[in-house]
């Protein structure tokens, strides 16, 4: 009897010792899961900048993963609420804001007592404003602005907000309460940015000029300050302060900046320092500047009517950089030209050369008012052409369609009825003039 009873007691403990075994074993498992999930998020995010990732990494895939096996397998455990917002932060690394939003919006509803639950609503916040859906990000950044861990980062995060959605005026009235506290200088570098840009956008440019050059004073990048410059210059642009432009550029040796430099002096007359500029960019830079140098050296030229030197510098322009912007637009201006040159010199059939001539000024350089002009030499210096006539209804059609100038273009209809009545644009003339006078009093 007393051997039964020894060998049941023994086979209960054998029993109790077994559960304990594999309630071990499981609790290894569960924690190594969860000891692994956290690693890879840990390991992942030395790869996050700014709340953003620089290069794709499979470790958010594999805290995924471990996550994924933690709130299935053991959906009581105390680690449920880091395993969601890992896995919810992992997903807006990776750019998928709907499912990160999916796990984030759980763990707030859920687990309102999470220590994660701040995190939660500034990665909720991230997410809403990656979508574009600035209603739900302002909410969420202002509820986890709440909290002093995520404040600052709350409010910078939501001028960004403020700036996708063009609502500068909260913008500036968040940044500037923003920079009166104590902002670690990149921070403030981002703020000032943001600051500045709202404030060119809404046209206050004096205050943008302030804030852009408080900007420079604290910024230490050679590019960076290079960009502010260019910056700050458009602004003096804007604010049609040549002068001062002028002044601010005047000691800067970068190519940009002396092609921008060249082309005030464009606008303020001097043209002989805006060409020796020019000519000094394009003959000592081989970048896309100075195939800028060489085309706008090239406009100067056209604009005198010194054709050939025109060429020759849009070609120079070609030659130096044929892929950038001022390239690919001397390519196309140069062959028009060239032919403009050819027509020029044709001794044969000057009327029609005339005549193409004019349309390549109105169909190839939409210049209206120098075609207009050229259309007129065709009618007046080869009245019996049979471009004549044409010549004349083209003038009569840029002056109303393109011109909006009606006097002007009814004393080319007039003339064309009195000149050419016979010819097939005398009845176009005719509709034309007939609209105009049917047209309501003071309608365009």
């Amino acid at each position: 009897m007393m051997n039964l009873l020894h060998f049941a007691t023994y086979e209960r403990n054998l029993i109790t010792m077994l559960i304990s075994f594999l309630i071990i074993l499981s609790g290894c498992a569960y924690f190594n899961t969860f000891y692994n999930a956290q690693s890879y998020y840990r390991e992942a995010r030395k790869l996050v900048v700014n709340d953003t990732l620089k290069i794709d990494s499979e470790l958010f895939d594999k805290t995924i993963e471990k996550t994924t096996a933690i709130i299935v397998k053991y959906p009581q455990s105390r680690y449920v609420d880091d395993a969601l917002f890992m896995m919810g932060a992992s997903y807006y690394y990776k750019g998928d804001y709907r499912r990160a939003l999916e796990k984030l919006d759980f763990l707030c509803l859920n687990y309102p007592g999470s220590k994660f639950y701040d995190d939660a609503l500034y990665y909720k916040g991230l997410s809403h404003y990656k979508q574009d859906k600035f209603g739900p990000a302002t909410i969420a950044l202002k509820e986890s602005m709440q909290s002093k861990a995520y404040r600052v980062k709350s409010l910078i995060a939501l001028c960004y907000v403020y700036f996708k959605n063009e609502n500068y005026a909260s913008l500036i009235e968040v940044s500037q309460s923003l920079l009166k506290e104590g902002l670690h200088s990149r921070e403030r570098r981002w703020v000032l940015h943001l600051l500045g840009e709202a404030q060119f956008n809404q046209k206050t440019y004096r205050d943008a000029l302030e804030t852009f050059t408080e900007l420079l004073s604290i910024t230490r990048v050679k590019e960076d300050r290079r960009q502010l410059k260019l910056k700050m210059a458009e602004i003096y642009l804007e604010m049609e302060d040549y002068e001062l432009c002028h002044e601010f550029l005047q000691d800067e040796k970068d190519p940009e900046f002396r092609n921008l430099l060249a082309d005030l002096n464009v606008r303020l007359g001097k043209i002989e320092e805006a060409e020796g500029i020019y000519l000094d960019v394009a003959t000592s830079s081989f970048s896309e500047f100075g195939a800028e140098a060489f085309y706008k050296l090239a406009e100067i030229y056209r604009g005198n009517d010194s054709l050939e030197q025109a060429i020759a510098y849009y070609d120079s322009a070609l030659k130096r950089s044929s892929l950038s912007e001022y390239g690919v637009k001397a390519r196309k201006i140069v062959d028009v030209l060239r032919r403009i040159d050819a027509l020029n010199k044709e001794t044969e059939n000057i009327d029609r050369a005339q005549f193409l001539l004019a349309e390549a000024y109105f169909i190839d350089l939409n210049n209206l008012d120098r075609a207009v002009v050229e259309y007129e030499k065709v009618h007046t210096d080869f009245p019996d052409s049979k471009w004549a006539p044409k010549a004349m209804y083209a003038q009569l059609w840029i002056t109303k369609n393109l011109l909006n100038n009606d006097s002007l273009a009814n004393h080319f209809g007039q003339e064309l009825l009195k000149r050419y009545p016979n010819s097939e644009y005398a009845k176009s003339a005719e509709n034309i003039l007939a609209e105009s006078n049917n047209e309501p009093e003071g309608q365009e």
